[in-house]
C-alpha cells in the first residue's frame, strides 16, 4: 500500500513540473544582423593635411576600417599604427587616425562589416595651424639658432673659447627640449671624456623601454682654420640644419606614445672625429639596444625647393653661387640584407606613397644601401645598429662653397632656396618623412641590427 502511495505522488509531481521544464532549457542563439552606418557626415567632407583625423561608425558587429597612404591609425594608447586594415569592436564609434602632410588631394577609406561596405572620400587641404611637425616652425628654430648661438665650437678643439659659446648653447637647448615635455633631458658629462656634452631628451616607451629609436645631428661647428675653407661662426648648414630638424622632430616625439623609448639627440664634437656620438654609444647602458638612429647632417636645401635660374652672389666673399640640383639621398646601413632591404622598401613607401612626392631632375630623391663615415651615423652602423642617413647638402656646387667656410650662413642658404617659404618647404619634407620612417620602425616586428647576430 505505501508502494503504491510513494509512485502516486511520484507521478504527481512528474505532472506538475512538466510544464516548467521549458525554462531550463538551452536558450536559443539570436542572430546579430550586422549594420554599418557611417555618422560623420562625409558629403564634402575635408580635413587639414599634417593633422589628427576621426570619424564615427555605427555597428552591431565588429567591422575593419582599411586606411589609405598617408595616414596612421591611432591606436587606444595613442600609438601610431602602420598595418593597412584594424578591426574595431562595435563598441568603438570613434577611428582616429594621423593624416600625414602628403601631397595627395584625396583619401579614400573604406569600412566594411559583414557583407556591408561603406566608402567614402575625404578631400585634403592645406593646415592653417602648425602642424605636427612642421617646416614652418623649423625656419623660426634655424633662424633663432643662427641668431641668438653662433660659434658652437666643440670645447675639446676650440682654439677660441674653450667651448663656451657651445656650452652656452647646450645649456639653452637642455631648457628648449624639457619644454617639449620629455620624460627625462640631460647634458652628457662623462667623467672619462667631459667634452662631450651631447643634449639628448628621451620618451620612455610602453612596451619596450630598453629599446631605443634615436633622431640627431651634431650641434657643433667648424672653428676657425677648419678644413677645407677656414670654419664658420653660423654652421647654417653643417649642422645647425640637422639640429633643427632634430629639434622640429623632438618637439612631436616627445608628446606621443611609443613602443619604443624615443631619444632625440644634439650631438658634440662631430667635427672633431664624431666624438659625441662614440662616447653616447659607448656608454649605452648593458641592457639597452638601439632600433634605429635617423642622423641629419646638411640638409637646408632638398625636394621640393628647385634651384633658382640666375646666379646668386654670396654676401660675405661676394663670389657668385652657379645654381645646381638639390639632391637629396637616404643611406641605409647597419642590418643584414633582410632587414635592410624592409628599410629601403619603407623609405619607397613613405616618398611615394605616403607623400607621394614627385621630385625632378632638379630636386631628385634617391635612397642606398651604403656606408659612409662622413657623419654621426657611423657611430651607430659600426656597432651594428640600422641607421638612416638624410643628406642634402645643395649639390656639389653649394657643398664646396660652403663647407666649412664663413659662407655658410643662413642669409645664404636662404637665397639659395628662393625665401623663407623655400626652406621652410625643404624642413616639412625632411620631418614627415622622417615621422613616417619613425613610425614604420617603433611598428616592426622582428626588426633589429647586425649587433643580434
Amino acid at each position: 500500500m505505501a508502494h503504491r502511495l510513494s509512485t502516486a505522488l511520484l507521478l504527481t509531481l512528474l505532472m506538475l513540473l512538466t510544464p516548467l521544464s521549458g525554462c531550463f532549457a538551452e536558450p536559443e542563439e539570436v542572430e546579430i544582423e550586422p549594420k554599418l552606418e557611417i555618422l560623420t557626415e562625409t558629403e564634402g567632407l575635408s580635413a587639414p593635411r599634417g593633422q589628427y583625423f576621426s570619424f564615427d561608425v555605427s555597428s552591431e558587429t565588429e567591422y575593419t576600417v582599411q586606411r589609405p597612404a598617408g595616414t596612421f591609425f591611432v591606436d587606444e594608447f595613442g600609438v601610431l599604427r602602420d598595418m593597412m586594415n584594424m578591426t574595431y569592436d562595435p563598441s568603438t564609434i570613434t577611428v582616429n587616425l594621423l593624416i600625414l602632410d602628403t601631397e595627395k588631394e584625396s583619401l579614400d577609406f573604406i569600412v566594411t562589416s559583414g557583407e556591408f561596405v561603406e566608402n567614402f572620400t575625404v578631400q585634403l587641404v592645406e593646415s592653417q595651424e602648425m602642424m605636427l611637425v612642421d617646416g614652418r616652425r623649423a625656419y623660426q628654430t634655424i633662424d633663432m639658432l643662427t641668431s641668438e648661438y653662433n660659434n658652437r665650437w666643440c670645447a675639446s678643439a676650440s682654439i677660441h673659447d674653450g667651448g663656451a659659446g657651445y656650452e652656452r648653447a647646450a645649456e639653452a637647448m637642455l631648457v628648449e627640449m624639457e619644454s617639449y615635455g620629455f620624460d627625462h633631458v640631460e647634458i652628457t658629462r662623462y667623467p672619462d671624456d667631459p667634452d662631450q656634452l651631447n643634449i639628448v631628451g628621451y620618451n620612455w616607451g610602453r612596451v619596450n623601454p630598453d629599446e631605443y629609436i634615436v633622431i640627431g645631428g651634431h650641434f657643433d661647428i667648424a672653428y676657425a682654420f677648419t678644413p677645407p675653407s677656414g670654419g664658420t661662426n653660423e654652421g647654417a648648414n653643417d649642422d645647425t640644419s640637422g639640429s633643427t630638424v632634430s629639434l622640429e622632430m623632438a618637439q612631436a616625439l616627445a608628446k606621443m606614445e611609443f613602443d619604443h623609448t624615443v631619444v632625440a639627440g644634439l650631438w658634440a664634437c662631430e667635427e672633431e672625429g664624431l666624438l659625441g656620438t662614440r662616447a653616447y654609444v659607448a656608454n649605452l647602458p648593458e641592457n639597452v639596444s638601439v632600433r634605429a638612429y635617423m642622423n641629419f647632417d646638411m640638409v637646408s636645401l632638398n625636394y621640393p625647393i628647385v634651384p633658382l635660374t640666375d646666379p646668386i652672389i654670396d654676401p660675405l666673399t661676394g663670389d657668385i653661387f652657379e645654381p645646381t640640383k638639390y639632391d637629396w639621398s637616404i643611406s641605409i646601413a647597419g642590418a643584414n640584407d633582410e632587414n635592410m632591404n624592409r628599410m629601403m622598401d619603407w623609405v619607397g613607401t613613405t616618398i611615394e606613397d605616403d607623400l607621394a612626392y614627385e621630385p625632378t631632375l632638379g630636386n631628385p630623391i634617391y635612397w642606398q644601401i651604403a656606408e659612409s663615415c662622413a657623419s654621426d651615423h657611423c657611430s651607430f652602423f659600426s656597432e651594428g645598429y640600422p641607421t638612416f642617413n638624410f643628406f642634402s647638402p645643395g649639390g656639389d656646387i653649394s657643398f664646396w662653397q660652403e663647407w666649412h667656410s664663413p659662407s655658410d650662413t643662413l642669409e645664404f642658404m636662404t637665397a639659395k632656396a628662393g625665401g623663407p617659404e623655400g626652406m621652410a618647404s625643404g624642413f616639412n619634407s625632411l620631418v614627415w618623412s622622417s615621422m613616417d620612417l619613425f613610425v614604420r620602425v617603433d611598428n616592426a616586428e622582428n626588426f633589429h641590427g647586425t649587433w643580434k647576430e
